[in-house]
């Protein structure tokens, strides 16, 4: 049984708990440092080992990049916030408690719009709130020991929490991929997952369909991936579903995914809120902001991914997917709209970035980097190309170069025969049209697919120096009479 069957009589409700390491300086409450590959134990202090006589202090920056978070997803910023130590024991939490928010978070409600099925969901956030990081445990099969490496205790973390209001697993992937993105483009993290800086925790439930009722619910800890976000929920889906469908009880418990097995397992029986005995950190007062503090910092917030996805399909009536592109990452975007900018038509920009220069980036196997083609230069050579200055695969060409070296467009045109083509490309269309009257008469009968298959002739005999444009403009002509 597959998940879409299990929809049919199952709705599926889940909540997502993301712990995004912020790229600060220093700890959440102390001046030590944190760096993900330092040897085990070598960025430790007193303060994030819990040492007697050691006194927490709040990172200022942490404050500052939840305050931009908060902005981000239009949640309501706390003037008056404290915080709180949340007790459970484990090996790698060295105080017996983790500082954090419970009550009186930094961030409280909020929204994130994400993209599904093409269509707009709003996600919403019960809160986003800071805390400290745990250490971090390595367990040797072979030896039957575990090792504990302290450098990583005491690193700042801001906790996104949402209400429980998605619906599929796949959602809950996208939604981890927008929390990413958007940080990114506030600055705040580099959520590298491959380094535990985005993690995820997954409630699960399920509820008989229409009800309105929330099941039991269990959750998976720290999932470290976009793709095991998606497979994590997905298996404990199915064995919820299997559960209920023998009968049985599901049991609230909190959960492992285990990456070899592709199964979530069982770690223990959940903890409710009380069972953490939260309580107000006597060590730090409540912390009080002036409303010009948090006014400087919301104006370094700048366009967010979902504005801009709006502002290109409303006004540059770009389709979805293309926007998605554009908007992947800060750079692109800001990029796509200096090219605009500059009075280049928007469709014809979003078409040369998202193919030919996408290619070129990824054949290089490099980020996306705005020096490598200048706004200017791209605009130039879209207006060649679209004056029949020169061709589309002249155009190609020329971006290749650009991209690989420090010349400019003239520069490139005066070393090379970019030229276009004095091709009577009239004739050559009537030539194959000609060679083709049975494919002319089905096009006419409403295969319109033939379309391309007549474009195919004419580049034959073209070599493909004719701009594409052109070709189809008369080419359409043509078969009118």
């Amino acid at each position: 049984m597959n998940i879409n069957q299990i929809n049919e009589n199952w709705d599926f409700i889940i909540g997502l708990e993301i712990h995004v390491q912020l790229d600060c300086d220093s700890k959440m409450f102390s001046n030590s440092l944190y760096k993900y590959d330092n040897s085990p134990n070598s960025l430790t202090c007193p303060t994030s080992l819990g040492l007697p006589g050691a006194l927490p202090s709040v990172n200022q920056a942490a404050i500052e990049s939840a305050i931009k978070f908060g902005k981000a997803v239009n949640g309501d910023i706390s003037r008056n916030f404290v915080f709180a130590r949340k007790h459970y024991f484990y090996p790698d939490l060295p105080k017996g408690y983790q500082i954090s928010q419970f009550d009186r978070p930094i961030i409280s409600n909020g929204s994130v719009p994400i993209w599904w099925n093409n269509q707009e969901y709003i996600i919403e956030l019960t809160r986003a709130h800071l805390e400290e990081d745990s250490g971090k445990s390595f367990h040797d099969n072979t030896s039957k020991k575990s090792n504990l490496d302290y450098n990583r205790s005491g690193a700042a973390l801001i906790e996104i929490v949402t209400e429980p209001v998605l619906v599929h697993p796949e959602q809950a992937k996208i939604f981890m991929q927008r929390i990413k993105q958007i940080v990114n483009y506030i600055n705040i993290s580099n959520a590298e997952m491959e380094k535990g800086k985005l993690r995820c925790d997954a409630n699960i439930s399920l509820s008989k369909k229409g009800s309105g009722k929330f099941g039991v619910k269990t959750e998976i800890k720290n999932i470290n991936s976009f793709r095991n976000v998606q497979k994590a929920i997905e298996s404990e889906i199915l064995r919820q579903n299997k559960i209920l469908s023998d009968g049985d009880d599901v049991l609230q418990a909190t959960l492992t995914w285990n990456n070899n097995k592709n199964v979530a397992e069982i770690m223990r029986i959940k903890e409710n809120a009380d069972d953490y005995r939260y309580f107000s950190d006597p060590d730090l007062p409540p912390v009080s902001i002036k409303e010009s503090f948090i006014d400087n910092i919301k104006t370094s917030v700048p366009t967010l991914p979902f504005e801009y996805e709006k502002k290109w399909m409303n006004e540059y009536e770009l389709s979805l997917n293309d926007c998605m592109i554009l908007s992947s990452t800060k750079e692109i975007a800001e990029y796509f709209e200096k090219v605009v900018s500059l009075d280049v038509p928007p469709k014809k920009v979003s078409a040369w970035v998202t193919t030919e220069l996408f290619r070129l980036f990824n054949a290089s196997n490099s980020i996306f980097d705005s020096s490598k083609v200048s706004a200017k230069d791209l605009k130039n050579l879209i207006e060649l190309v679209d004056k029949n200055k020169i061709t589309q695969n002249s155009g190609k060409e020329i971006l290749k170069e650009l991209f690989e070296s420090d010349k400019n467009t003239d520069q490139i045109l005066e070393s090379g025969n970019f030229d276009a083509p004095e091709l009577d490309i009239n004739n050559i269309i009537e030539t194959v049209l000609s060679n083709c009257e049975n494919e002319v008469s089905r096009f006419k009968n409403g295969e319109e697919k033939l379309l391309g298959f007549f474009i195919g002739q004419i580049n034959k005999k073209t070599r493909g120096k004719v701009n594409h444009e052109i070709i189809i403009t008369e080419l359409k002509k043509k078969l009118k009479d």
